[in-house]
């Protein structure tokens, strides 16, 4: 009876090994219940990173279209607001510029002159005209400061003197230079305007006559030229710069 009682006893020990392996079993199984929750979330997070890359992109190229409207907008703005005589006053202003790489200064000034006095609807050409035709001075004040010869070389310090606003040095130099040119259109036109800077009606109306008389366009850039602007009322100015009819 005790050697069958010990029999019956290892069977239980069997069943216990047994019981002992499915709580491992069931354990490993918990375990990679858990793992997978962990993976998933890495994918989703991954997938969010994803999404958070290419979301900027979208943003950026938006942002790209709006600020190129402006852009287009401002060029559209800018080409109406040019002149009809636009093609014309750029092709002035080239010419000025290559007369003075040509050392021309003379030439150069008279185109400037021609260009600020005839293109008003074009204020920033003008602008540029300015700057460069007070370059031409400063040059020909520095060749002016050894000898002045020529009629040009005084109507040159003369228009220089006129540009800024010394009215009796440049009618002197004017004067100087009509006498070697006494039929120096550029000359009696540049004296008229001076005279009418000065308030000297009766002999800015008599250059500008002569001036005429020897160039029928000057009536044309006095007309707009704002140095006679004393004389727009004047009765006698408005008969010379304007033209007769046939």
């Amino acid at each position: 009876m005790a050697t069958k009682a010990k029999g019956k006893s290892k069977p239980a020990k069997k069943v216990t090994g047994r019981a002992s392996a499915a709580t491992k079993s069931v354990r490993l199984k918990q375990k990679s219940r858990k793992d997978a929750p962990s993976n998933g979330s890495r994918n989703a997070s991954q997938a969010r990173a994803r999404g958070a890359t290419r979301h900027p992109s979208k943003v950026g190229s938006t942002r790209a279209s709006v600020a190129a409207e402006p852009a287009s907008s401002r060029s559209t703005s800018a080409e109406k607001l040019r002149s009809k005589h636009f093609d014309s006053a750029v092709h002035a202003y080239e010419m000025g510029i290559k007369l003075m790489h040509a050392d021309e200064f003379e030439k150069a000034i008279r185109c400037f002159e021609g260009l600020i006095a005839g293109y008003a609807d074009e204020p920033e050409i003008q602008e540029r005209a300015k700057v460069l035709l007070h370059a031409c001075e400063k040059k020909i004040q520095e060749k002016g400061k050894t000898v002045l010869r020529s009629a040009d070389d005084y109507y040159n310090v003369g228009i220089a003197d006129l540009n800024r606003r010394e009215i009796h040095s440049a009618i002197s130099h004017l004067q100087h230079a009509l006498k070697l040119m006494p039929k120096g259109d550029h000359i009696l036109y540049a004296l008229a305007t001076a005279n009418a800077l000065q308030g000297n009606r009766e002999q800015a109306l008599q250059y500008l006559k002569q001036s005429i008389t020897y160039r029928g366009e000057n009536r044309f850039l006095a007309a707009r030229d704002a140095d006679f602007e004393s004389l727009q009322d004047d009765p006698e100015f408005k008969q010379l710069v304007t033209p007769s009819e046939k």
